[in-house]
This record gives structure tokens, sequence and C-alpha cells, in this order.
């Protein structure tokens, strides 16, 4: 979603004059876009910022703007950590960009665009960075308040864009020679939910596929507690849409999935990848998974571990849990210490590992196909 947003920062800039620099040294405006999901991703994005003072000292009149989730988490933090920022934008502001780079460029010091919690809707600039391939947004924000969870505090409640509008611009990209569409979304199951009437992600799916030039389709990520066997329908039954589902698990254990606030029980999970696999056994699956949430216990960790043996993931993204305020586990006790974490990370990344070699084993000599 980040790659998405920056490209329809890289076009709205474009659309107004300007051209992308060769390297850094070259730029007339330098931009972070930001994510402040993991703590590490957002360290690294003030780090590499940090980095630019020197520059930012040798030419006075270099833009720089810090922008996106941890823009819209940090605010004014950010002119206090990096004085040499120009200008901070929130991810729903993104539209302003331009509009802050002309007001920097004109003397103001320390401009802000922020607080949008919804975007307005907008037709995105047509820039892709893949001449053959592209992301479309679908929705933005979310409702599902995980308690580990940012996003619904930087990037806001869910909102479903028009049918037209992602038809339209996918439309657009078909005609310029984009054959591989990704649809993107916090959720995507819950696409139209906060729409009136009955129109489903189901329903989208299907209509994406009637346009002319599109021959594969992606989409992600997936909540658990929304996905219903008419995607597992649709995916089998429409020959362009990748045969692929990210499903985020987070953890085996009914405490620790309460805790998240996740919606579902590992039962029900599992229940739900008995249902894809009878649509299509042979469904790439993949998923995330969280080590070490608050008041995870050595039992909820072998939860964990026996859920992913049954049910053998392609490929899984194993993190470490990291507290990010103000999501409400923040401010939970009963902390794992770090050693612990450390270990489990390891045991399931090994697991995975094994598992992932043995199913690439299992398909040597077969013919997948691309969709």
């Amino acid at each position: 979603m980040n790659n998405r947003d920056s490209e329809i920062i890289y076009g709205l800039m474009m659309d107004r004059g300007w051209k992308k620099a060769e390297s850094m040294e070259e730029a007339d405006c330098i931009l972070f876009n930001t994510c402040s999901v993991r703590e590490h991703a957002e360290q690294r994005a003030y780090s590499n910022m940090g980095a630019l003072a020197k520059m930012k000292r040798r030419n006075p009149r270099l833009v720089l703007g810090f922008v996106g989730c941890t823009a819209e988490k940090d605010t004014e933090k950010i002119f206090e950590r990096l004085p040499h920022v120009d200008f901070v934008t929130g991810p729903s502001n993104i539209y302003d960009i331009p509009q802050c780079v002309e007001r920097v460029m004109n003397g103001e010091k320390h401009v802000m665009a922020v607080g949008k919690k919804v975007r307005p809707e907008h037709d995105n600039p047509a820039y892709h960075e893949d001449k053959t391939r592209a992301y479309i947004s679908i929705s933005e924000g979310c409702d599902n308040f995980c308690s580990y969870c940012i996003v619904p505090y930087v990037r806001g409640r869910q909102r479903s864009r028009p049918k037209d509008a992602i038809i339209n611009e996918i439309r657009l990209a078909a005609k310029e020679g984009i054959s591989e569409i990704t649809l993107l979304g916090q959720n995507v199951n819950s696409y139209g939910n906060d729409i009136e009437g009955c129109y489903t992600f189901a329903e989208l799916l299907q209509d994406v596929a009637k346009i002319d030039g599109i021959k594969l389709i992606r989409f992600v990520t997936c909540h658990p507690k929304d996905t219903k066997e008419g995607l597992f329908r649709a995916m089998h039954d429409i020959t362009k849409v990748h045969k692929h589902l990210h499903l985020p698990l987070q953890s085996g254990s009914e405490k620790i999935l309460k805790a998240m606030n996740r919606g579902y029980t590992p039962e029900h999970y599992h229940a739900l990848v008995k249902k894809l696999r009878e649509y299509m056994p042979d469904c790439n699956l993949t998923t995330d998974i969280i080590v070490g949430f608050p008041g995870e216990t050595e039992k909820d960790f072998a939860d964990t571990l026996n859920i992913m043996k049954k049910i053998r993931f392609d490929s899984a993204y194993i993190y470490k849990y990291s507290a990010r305020p103000p999501a409400k586990s923040s401010e939970f006790a009963d902390a794992v210490p770090e050693e612990d974490k450390k270990k489990r990370h390891a045991v399931l990344l090994e697991l995975q590992k094994e598992i992932s070699k043995e199913k690439s084993a299992a398909r040597k000599g077969h013919a997948l196909p691309m969709a």
C-alpha cells in the first residue's frame, strides 16, 4: 500500500512538471514515505532522514518531506526530532503534497498537513513504476482495531472506494499496457461494507476480470473473520484470479487471538483453510504470525506451532511483537522477555523453512497454472 501511495505522490508531482532525479544528490525535493506498523521500519525512516541533515545544511533550498503513517502518528514531534524537515504529511493528506512543497519553496517553515482521517476520492495519477503490473487501492483504513495494530489510528476507519472509480482506474492502466493488477486494502474482504447496497469483493473481482487487457488479478490482504466461502468460489471460477491467498493467522492460541481482538478462533481458521482447499487444493496459502504477544505462555506458543504443522503454509511472515502506541496492547501487562521472543521466532522460522522446502520438493516436475 505504501508502494502505491509513493506512485501516487510521484504522479502528483510529475503532473506539475517535476521529474524523477537519478539520485538524492541531484534532487531538489526528497520525500520519505514512512510505515509505522513495526518499530524497526519507523526507526529506519528516522535514521535515513536524519542522515540528510548535512545535505540540507549544504543546500538550504532542498525540500525535505516526511510523509505517511509515521508522520500521522508523530506529527509535530518530527520537527523536534528532525528540525531540518520542511513538511509533514499524513497518508490521507498525500494529495496535498504538491501544495506543501510549494509553500516551503515560498518560504514557509515546518508545514504540516495531517489529521484527515478519511482520504478524499481523487482520480489517481496514471503513473505506475512497473509498466506491466499495477497496484490498485480499493479501500483505505480499517475498522477492526486489532489490539496490536496502529493502522486505524494513522489511516482512519475503512472507506471503500466507489466501484466506478476502481474500474475506471484499471481500464486506464490496461490502456497503458498494464496486464497484471494487485487490488489493495487493509481488509479486502470487507470491501463495500461501508457503502449502501450489497456489492461485495467477490463481485468486484468478477467485474475486474471483464476488463479487456487484464490477464492476472491478485489481491491483499484478507481478514479471517470476514472470509467467506463465496471468495473461494470466486477464486476458483474466475480464471484470471491468481490462486494465492494471504490469510493472516497471527496466533494459534484462542486466548491470544481473543486478546488480539481478532474475532475468530483457531478452529474457525482451520475450517476456513479446509474449505479453501476443497475448492483449490493447490492454492498457495501464506500467513502472518506474531510471537511474544503480551501474556503468551509456552502453551500458547505450542498451540501456534501445532496449527502451523497441521495447516502447512506455503510461506509465513513471522514477527516478534513490539508495542505500537496508541494500539491497545501497548497498555497490556505480562510482557514476554525479549530472549523468549527470539527463541520462539527462531523455532517458527525453522519449522516454516522445512515445510516450504518439503512443499517445493513435492511440486517439482508439476506444471502449475499462473492463475
